[in-house]
């Protein structure tokens, strides 16, 4: 079944949020479908008809502050650089050795499989889904997504990172040292664990800090937790362009090129 890659909505829609899906996808196995537990896919595009750009997203422990920054969930350390078992060619499972840390069934649904360890480093495998992991056990699986298939021979040497969804999770960028990538700007006030819209592209009304330059960059973090600033730190990440300055903590007019 074919889905869009775009949707394209009313102003309206960006406001609405969504519980998770009931009842709960399940462990869909070898050549299942996606466990997809939003409204949508996560990532999902949805653009309004003045070219301003949201992502389909799930709000992390914490509820979303209105024009803050959101970057992607912190890295479970634990699930990088795990052990690989033996996987051939066109196979549609990764089995590995967990890390120290146990994980829910279909934690890591709809993210990736990163081989970060020759043989096959430098590709990534989308995942569809897998039963709760164990700590420090043998044996687990993912199970990859429908189309999906080792391209690539697998040894016990290679190395296996697990990735959950760029938009799953989302937090308030950090203050002072960004614990994930930038992904977009909070477009709503969205409760813990709720399914929203989070804008990537175009005017937004976003918290900022220090004095900003209208047509120079916006940048995160600031020493403000969900600000955007002046560019000029060597570990900032772009949000987007200035375009029209308030006071210091206040909300200003920046256009975001977080994604495209």
């Amino acid at each position: 079944m074919a889905y869009p890659s775009i949707l394209f909505g009313p102003e309206s829609e960006v406001f609405n949020d969504y519980a998770a899906v009931t009842p709960a996808p399940g462990n869909n196995g070898s050549g299942g479908a996606i466990a997809q537990r939003g409204r949508h896919a996560l990532g999902q595009q949805l653009i309004l008809q003045d070219g301003r750009k949201y992502r389909f997203s799930r709000v992390g422990g914490t509820a979303l502050v209105r024009g803050n920054v959101l970057t992607s969930a912190a890295i479970i350390t634990t699930d990088q650089s795990m052990a690989l078992a033996v996987g051939a060619v066109d196979d549609r499972i990764l089995t590995f050795t967990h890390g120290a840390a146990t994980v829910v069934i279909n934690y890591f649904a709809e993210g990736f499989g990163v081989i970060s360890l020759a043989p096959g480093s430098g590709l990534a495998y989308k995942i569809a889904s897998h039963a709760a992991l164990q700590s420090a056990v043998a044996g687990d699986i993912v199970n990859l997504a429908p189309g999906v298939r080792v391209r690539v021979a697998l040894t016990t040497t290679s190395d296996l990172s697990l990735l959950a969804n760029t938009y799953d999770g989302l937090i308030q960028a950090a203050a002072t040292t960004l614990t994930g990538a930038p992904v977009g700007i909070a477009h709503t006030v969205t409760a813990a664990n709720r399914f929203c819209w989070v804008q990537t592209k175009g005017l937004a009304s976003v918290l900022t800090a220090g004095v900003l330059v209208v047509g120079a960059n916006a940048i995160s973090p600031t020493g403000v937790a969900g600000a955007a600033g002046p560019s000029g730190a060597a570990t900032s990440a772009h949000v987007g362009i200035v375009q029209m300055v308030e006071a210091d903590t206040e909300w200003s007019g920046i256009f975001l090129t977080i994604d495209g």
